[in-house]
């Protein structure tokens, strides 16, 4: 039977967003009430094992529009993976998403936007902040510094081929990639993208990273502890919170969520 949605209702919508010369694939999760609310932008790892849904509709129950996004090449999106895209998508989700016919349908606050990423996600959300101005409100969930990479790889060469097969093995998932075309890329961008050194210029936003305890993919002595050091030092305002878990938090979903609803609650409203 055809049931008619109520006005205000809590909703999921599916957004074709453009970006370059292609659409992504974008699912809005549109909080209950008629009043415009404040927006979750949340970004997916490389290259989306987990991709966050179940947060994603947690935190539409407490309140809380969320945007998940599918980079280009990823999951359903149109055109080229690469992690340049990466960055131009979620930059177009924003301007998407800023549009008024877009807010209104939405009912999306544009003054209350936040980023939260996972992984590669939480390196986009904090690059994204370094070149958005108008982004207050970031959390880096283990987040990723590709160029650390490079450095393990100039102090021990034997890592390339390394590295290099466990970005191949991730290409499988995306379109016209490969381990040596993002190689080559994370190379090319080196210093550009690499969080700690532009981690100072996001000293007047509100932040919020967190690390686990067994993280294989990205240890937090190596990625997580030296961007807290700086951080600190640049005195930054952030929040540092760690977990005993894995990579992807398995074991921790529901706690987490409660920790972003808490912290957003504080820092976004």
């Amino acid at each position: 039977m055809f049931q008619v949605q109520q006005l205000g209702a809590r909703k999921l919508s599916l957004l074709k967003i453009p970006s370059g010369d292609d659409y992504i694939v974008g699912r809005m999760y549109i909080a209950d009430g008629e009043e415009p609310k404040a927006t979750i932008l949340l970004l997916h790892g490389f290259p989306g094992a987990i991709l966050n849904l179940d947060i994603a509709a947690n935190l539409q129950r407490m309140g809380w529009n969320v945007l998940v996004i599918n980079y280009r090449g990823a999951w359903g999106s149109q055109g080229t993976y690469s992690f340049s895209n990466a960055i131009e998508d979620v930059q177009s989700a924003l301007n998407y998403i800023r549009q008024p016919i877009i807010a209104k349908e939405n009912r999306i606050n544009v003054e209350r936007i936040g980023l939260v990423g996972h992984s590669f996600g939480g390196f986009l959300a904090l690059k994204t902040a370094s070149l958005d101005p108008n982004i207050q409100v970031v959390v880096s969930l283990s987040g990723a510094n590709f160029s650390l990479f490079i450095e393990m790889i100039k102090e021990n060469p034997g890592l390339e081929k390394q590295v290099v097969k466990m970005l191949d093995e991730a290409s499988f998932f995306l379109k016209e990639s490969s381990g040596e075309k993002l190689a080559q890329e994370i190379r090319d961008h080196e210093d550009e993208w690499n969080t700690f050194l532009f981690a100072p210029s996001l000293a007047n936003r509100k932040l919020l990273i967190t690390a686990v305890t067994n993280d294989e993919e990205l240890p937090k002595e190596y990625f997580h502890d030296p961007l807290e050091q700086i951080l600190k030092e640049a005195g930054a305002n952030f929040e540092s919170v760690l977990y005993e878990s894995d990579h992807n938090y398995l074991d921790k979903r529901e706690e987490l969520t409660i920790t972003l609803h808490e912290w957003l609650l504080n820092n976004l409203y």
